[in-house]
């Protein structure tokens, strides 16, 4: 392995690179993400009311 200050720093620039786009990544899935639609669906019947939380 080369031990050249050069190639450390491409080596972590690389990691963090990978890094950052993995918490990019984690941040726009769970905010922004495809998480599909929560839906609620209340029904009014003869039998009473029904509520189906998805």
């Amino acid at each position: 392995m080369a031990d050249s200050p050069s190639s450390n720093k491409f080596l972590y620039l690389i990691v963090g690179a990978i890094a950052a786009a993995g918490i990019a990544f984690g941040i726009y899935y769970f905010t922004e993400g495809d998480g599909g639609e929560d839906k609620v669906e209340i029904s009014i019947g003869e039998n009473g009311v029904k509520v189906d939380g998805n």
